[in-house]
């Protein structure tokens, strides 16, 4: 007998599995990926925009070097192994630099805040639900009493949890129809929050507004869906409708935007395409996941009627993009780079293009180092 052993990345295969046909993804940045360049606080590996000195009532600390050059370690070991979808390493990683920031710098702090969201996003990662919106909620309130709740951390906060529950609705196998409604409410409510406040503290050209502005549309699409399926009668209403196109118009403006940023001008790409950001990269992915949805009735994992081949058309070509963007981007066990292979393999299929999807099917089983063993040596 033979079966298969993840030896790199740590991801529960009820999570992988579900994220391979979540129908709408979320948005996340680029901030895990920049080097430490201070231990003003933990990177969050989320979106989050950048933190600004706050007034706080607490005295002044002065600088302990080697206390920041111990932070700073351990921030940079959390990106590492978050790149590498080591989310175990990650967690217990971001738990110690949890514990070293509320000595160092107190409880009620931006860097303490930091450091709960990078719990949260790992645990988001793991599919443990509770445990991330616990500590997601604890950044938002540390953030609310130092920062105040009009400041651009607040509402990094509010968008994590907007997205955490926007990807439970999806994945969590264990909600009622009526339980994925009110997590889609929810997350429209902190998305649409989170989005108002960046537009104002950030501009509304920002990557983080974009972010929030697409988050917002994807997760509007996704309670329409949610609405249809939870119907006896199938057909949309007029309302309905409305929601549906209010969502389109969302992702297509924040795409659009998107790719208006221009690249970092130390990256040095050799994309061809309209996509060279992760931002646009995202904002794309959530507007083809969209398309795909819109036009595709999924019968079973082999068997998908297509309504539209114009439309389909059209999110191929930003598949194809978002997929060579995230490939020169991001490592090959990004959970981004993964959950669109895996989307555009499902694309592939609805074609008819089965060898293709399976070829991408199998970059992923690699790029996680997968290997088959004798079931005769389970154990040794």
């Amino acid at each position: 007998m033979w079966k298969q052993t993840l030896k790199v990345a740590q991801v529960p295969t009820r999570v992988v599995k579900s994220l391979i046909r979540s129908k709408i993804t979320v948005v996340q940045t680029k901030a895990a990926k920049q080097a430490p360049q201070s231990s003003r606080g933990p990177v969050n590996t989320g979106a989050t925009a950048k933190i600004k000195i706050p007034t706080t009532k607490q005295p002044l600390q002065m600088p302990n070097e080697e206390k920041e050059r111990a932070l700073a370690k351990i921030q940079y070991e959390i990106r590492t192994h978050h790149k590498h979808g080591n989310y175990t390493d990650a967690l217990s990683s971001s738990e110690q630099l949890l514990k070293e920031s509320r000595e160092h710098f107190g409880k009620d702090h931006p860097v303490t805040a930091s450091s709960y969201n990078n719990i949260g996003l790992m645990h988001k990662h793991l599919g443990n639900w509770a445990e991330s919106r616990k500590n997601y909620h604890e950044s938002l309130r540390i953030y609310g009493r130092v920062v105040g709740k009009d400041h651009a951390s607040y509402a990094a906060a509010l968008h994590n949890i907007g997205s955490l529950n926007n990807l439970q609705a999806h994945l969590d196998t264990g909600l009622t129809a009526i339980q994925r409604l009110q997590l889609n409410e929810e997350a429209l409510e902190h998305l649409q929050d989170a989005w108002r406040i960046r537009q104002v503290e950030l501009g509304e050209d920002h990557q983080y507004t974009i972010a929030s502005r697409s988050s917002y549309g994807a997760t509007l699409a996704s309670q329409v869906l949610q609405t249809i399926k939870s119907s006896k009668n199938k057909k949309m209403s007029k309302l309905t409708e409305q929601r549906w196109n209010a969502a389109e118009d969302h992702l297509r403006q924040a795409l659009k935007q998107a790719l208006d940023i221009p690249q970092h001008k130390d990256v040095k790409s050799t994309l061809k395409g309209h996509i060279k950001t992760l931002s646009a990269a995202s904002a794309a992915q959530n507007l083809a996941i969209f398309l795909k949805t819109r036009v595709t009735d999924i019968v079973d994992e082999d068997t998908i009627n297509v309504l539209d081949y114009d439309v389909l058309a059209e999110a191929r070509q930003l598949y194809e993009e978002v997929l060579d963007a995230r490939q020169e981007l991001l490592a090959d066990t990004h959970p981004d780079l993964v959950a669109t292979k895996f989307s555009m393999a499902e694309l592939m299929v609805a074609l008819g293009e089965n060898d293709a999807a399976n070829e991408l099917r199998e970059e992923i089983v690699k790029s996680y180092d997968v290997q088959e063993v004798d079931g005769s040596e389970e154990g040794k």
